[in-house]
């Protein structure tokens, strides 16, 4: 007969401290990185918003060119890189000098000021641009 109350019979459960794997919740970790990754879409930034003037009379410019853009608030940005009104006539000169056949391009928004146009033209003109272009579209009948 067994004896059932007897301590050194019956079998122990030792109990260890709990643990909680990393290993799965690593692996989740990575998944879930790797799905955000493949499915999210990066916008692309193309700088200033331009609306440009429409025109009748438009030609394509087919000489090498350098563009600046100027927004409705006044912003210029060449390169994608923000600038200042005073530093047009500096990289008209710089590019002018490396390439003088260059044309300059001033993609400026139909709701900007023409003080800004102006200012950005006589920047350009300042730096030696012999040839000036200004982007438009196409007129909409």
């Amino acid at each position: 007969m067994r004896n059932t109350k007897n301590p050194i019979n019956s079998p122990k459960l030792e109990a260890g401290t709990p643990e909680i794997s990393m290993a799965p919740l690593i692996d989740v970790v990575f998944l879930l990185l790797i799905f955000f990754m493949v499915t999210t879409v990066f916008p692309e930034n193309r700088g200033l918003i331009i609306e440009k003037p429409e025109s009748k009379q438009s030609e394509p410019l087919a000489m090498k060119k350098i563009t600046f853009l100027v927004s409705k608030t006044g912003e210029i940005q060449f390169k994608k890189r923000s600038i200042e009104l005073h530093d047009i006539e500096r990289l008209v000169k710089e590019t002018l000098t490396a390439a003088p056949d260059t044309a300059v391009l001033i993609q400026i928004d139909r709701r900007a000021p023409t003080e800004i146009f102006i200012k950005a033209l006589d920047a350009c003109k300042a730096g030696g641009a012999k040839q000036v272009g200004i982007a438009t579209s196409p007129e909409k009948n």
